[in-house]
């Protein structure tokens, strides 16, 4: 039924402050914007950012939950040196960067609604 995704659409407290975060600090570039959302173009897929209040055309707040339900993670070439650069940013890594079992490097941090994304390679 699905062969693809087209956006993650993170809906937030504070549009300003996740536009910062996700452009200034994570340096994403964007796509496109309008009244409380911008996303960005990440290989075929958009990466969005709508703020709940304005969100509410689509559908009631009261199903809008808080962050941390899910991971979102970003391939880097080096998992220890993108660390280095968001630490110098104001990010902090909770956790790594480490070695999984299966190979993996990762790290993980959070943006300023508690998402957690992760760095990995």
């Amino acid at each position: 039924m699905f062969k693809k995704l087209y956006a993650i659409c993170l809906l937030v407290e504070n549009y300003e402050r996740s536009l910062a975060f996700y452009k200034d600090t994570l340096g994403l570039e964007l796509n496109s914007q309008d009244t409380k959302y911008v996303d960005f173009k990440l290989g075929d897929s958009l990466f969005a950012v709508f703020e709940k209040g304005t969100a509410t055309t689509m559908f009631p707040r009261s199903h809008m939950t808080t962050g941390g339900g899910c991971v979102i993670a970003f391939p880097v070439t080096d998992v220890g040196k993108t660390c280095c650069v968001l630490e110098s940013k104001g990010v902090k890594i909770f956790e790594g960067p480490k070695r999984m079992p299966w190979g993996q490097e990762v790290a993980y941090f959070k943006d300023p609604d508690g998402n957690i994304l992760e760095v990995t390679a």
